[in-house]
């Protein structure tokens, strides 16, 4: 492995989090730099499926953030993230998703099984392509498939 894949793949693991932070956070900007205009978004079906273009996600998530009363409602929190370098400017990689939510609110979609007792909302597991652009890191394709408390594979 050569200084220049170590440098990626920690680039690579930056963005992930940055994703997080950037949906939690209810941060539009954020989010949009993420990723590669013609991304595509494999969500569950729960989630409504295919999403295809930046645009189509941040109207996504625009929908889930109406249901936050302020940022960090939900955690989202990755690990075991593996990364393989398949060319200078691609990548493809996984890693384990927790979602968390911070807050409960009556009739809201975005509540966990077990209420204010646990805020674990999902296990899953993201699948993600990678590009690199002008020198940064971004998504080209993300794929959430959940674990618990439904799988979806």
């Amino acid at each position: 492995m050569t200084l220049e894949d170590l440098l990626a793949r920690e680039a690579i693991r930056q963005l992930r989090v940055d994703y997080a932070t950037a949906f939690d956070t209810m941060d539009e900007a954020a989010v949009r730099r993420n990723f590669v205009e013609d991304v595509v978004c494999d969500y569950p079906t729960g989630f409504g499926g295919t999403y295809r273009g930046v645009e189509a996600v941040l109207a996504l998530f625009r929908q889930h953030w109406q249901h936050m009363r302020a940022p960090l409602e939900t955690l989202h929190h990755v690990a075991n993230h593996s990364i393989e370098i398949t060319s200078p400017d691609t990548a493809r990689g996984h890693c384990i998703l927790l979602d968390l939510v911070t807050r409960q609110h009556a009739g809201s979609p975005i509540a966990t099984p077990g209420g204010d007792a646990n805020p674990l909302l999902l296990i899953g597991r993201y699948d993600d392509e990678y590009v690199r652009v002008e020198g940064a890191w971004k998504f080209a394709r993300i794929r959430l498939t959940t674990l618990w408390p439904n799988r979806s594979d």
